[in-house]
């Protein structure tokens, strides 16, 4: 009987981890609201399995002297060191330095593209609770924007982008503010297609 406890610590442990870890990775090109409450419920599992082999096969092992009574704890230690890596390899890439950053507000859904001082971008596509992300680079020169993508989630259609004043009239006053266009190698802008307002600039 203890044989099978230890078989069904040793599954779940590995089973749960492996999950995660599939799941973590994901979280880099993609994040939706019910995959974050799964992760968090299959966390919750994975550490009730690892406590239940802390307290079942550290004591077998004092007892037995038996190495392969720590597998379970060292799966669970080799998991939990996997995700920490990625997450902080993620994490490190959404936390990099702004230079410019824009945004096109659909109300339920939208774009977003968050341009890196070291020349890389992240692009957010977002709807109702899910977010897709593409990385890339890009070369600045002025107000011109060059993408090393032609196209980026059907949403922006060609790789050259430019920053322009644009006159929004509110109800109460006029105010001229900084879009971004999509335009063409000719830097004509390309019609019916999405404009970007400009919410960083932290150009000199």
């Amino acid at each position: 009987m203890k044989n099978w406890k230890y078989i069904i610590r040793l599954i779940g442990i590995l089973t749960i981890g492996l999950l995660l870890i599939k799941m973590t990775y994901q979280f880099k090109f993609s994040t939706f609201m019910f995959d974050l409450i799964i992760f968090g419920g299959l966390a919750i599992i994975g550490l009730t399995f690892l406590i239940w082999s802390l307290f079942t096969d550290l004591k077998h092992f004092r007892t037995e002297k038996k190495i392969f009574s720590l597998i379970p704890i060292g799966l669970a230690i080799v998991f939990t060191t996997i995700i920490w890596i990625l997450n902080v390899q993620i994490n490190s890439n959404f936390d990099k330095p702004t230079l410019v950053r824009i945004f096109y507000d659909g109300d339920f859904n939208g774009t977003g593209i968050d341009f890196k001082t070291d020349g890389t971008y992240i692009f957010d596509n977002s709807a109702i609770g899910l977010s897709d992300y593409v990385y890339g680079k890009y070369e600045i020169s002025g107000n011109k924007i060059v993408l090393d993508k032609m196209t980026l989630d059907n949403v922006v259609v060609t790789n050259q982008l430019e920053i322009r004043p644009k006159t929004i009239e509110y109800s109460d006053r006029t105010e001229v503010e900084n879009y971004v266009y999509q335009v063409d190698k000719e830097g004509n802008v390309l019609k019916n297609e999405t404009e970007f307002r400009l919410v960083i600039d932290n150009r000199q």
